[in-house]
């Protein structure tokens, strides 16, 4: 297989927008994009001035197939699209290796939130990268490194690790903070005036650990505080704030 010449992307949603971006951002061109909703692929398309398609068959004529899919339609198309042209995946959670394939077959996972059209600084976006042939892994790699700053190979089992992690750090993070946010609706104030303890709670953590950084009354042990919290909030959010309460508490020993 010769060098990346000619990059689809399969897939039209937030990563598949913003990995586009990126790479022709970089200079690297996309050429073709699938997607099972047409009009989908014909917006993308239209934003990476590449041509959009709606059949698999027409992703043939190229050197690297980027697969932005679901997990399930991933395990559904990648054996299809294998058949055509070497493919990788986006997923941090499926074993791409392991699935039937034909071609070459690779993972090329950006460890980032993707909503919207936000916009990401994709150089500071970590890449992550495995591949069933050596040849293939060399040129993720390289690709990797025309985006990101940080370009790491990691298998399979190392990478669903990573992809846990990344849900504490994202995704439940961000629903605590949803709670914040419905409870300071429920009594009228504003959640302005939490975001400079949000933005320092995140900015510590370039220094120090997060075990470094815990303060609050459940590593004091403060169960007058504790209490009167608990009766402020209704029983869904009790049983959130007693849960996440008792497990500061296992990790820090009582003053």
């Amino acid at each position: 297989m010769s060098d990346l010449r000619s990059i689809s992307i399969a897939g039209a949603g937030n990563v598949a927008f913003h990995l586009g971006k990126a790479l022709v951002a970089a200079g690297i061109p996309v050429d073709r994009v699938y997607n099972r909703t047409a009009a989908k692929a014909t917006q993308l398309a239209g934003v990476l001035g590449a041509v959009s398609v709606d059949t698999v068959s027409a992703l043939a004529e190229t050197d690297l197939i980027i697969c932005c899919l679901s997990d399930d339609a991933l395990q559904k198309l990648l054996p299809e699209l294998s058949k055509i042209a070497p493919v990788a995946s986006t997923a941090g959670t499926v074993d791409v290796l392991s699935l039937p394939h034909e071609q070459p077959v690779g993972v090329f996972y950006p460890l980032q939130s993707f909503a919207g059209d936000q916009a990401i600084p994709f150089d500071r976006i970590p890449l992550f990268v495995e591949a069933s042939t050596p040849e293939l892994t060399d040129q993720l790699l390289q690709l990797g490194k025309q985006l990101s700053s940080t370009v790491v190979e990691l298998p399979a089992s190392k990478r669903v690790e990573l992809h846990l992690a990344a849900v504490f750090t994202n995704n439940f993070t961000n629903h605590l903070v949803d709670q914040a946010q419905q409870f300071l609706q429920q009594n009228e104030l504003s959640f302005e005036w939490l975001q400079p303890l949000l933005e320092q709670t995140v900015s510590r953590l370039r220094n120090q650990t997060a075990y470094e950084s815990q303060t609050g009354p459940a590593k004091r042990y403060d169960q007058a505080t504790i209490s009167k919290h608990l009766s402020m909030l209704n029983d869904e959010q009790a049983e959130l704030y007693r849960l996440l309460s008792e497990s500061i508490q296992k990790r820090y020993p009582k003053p």
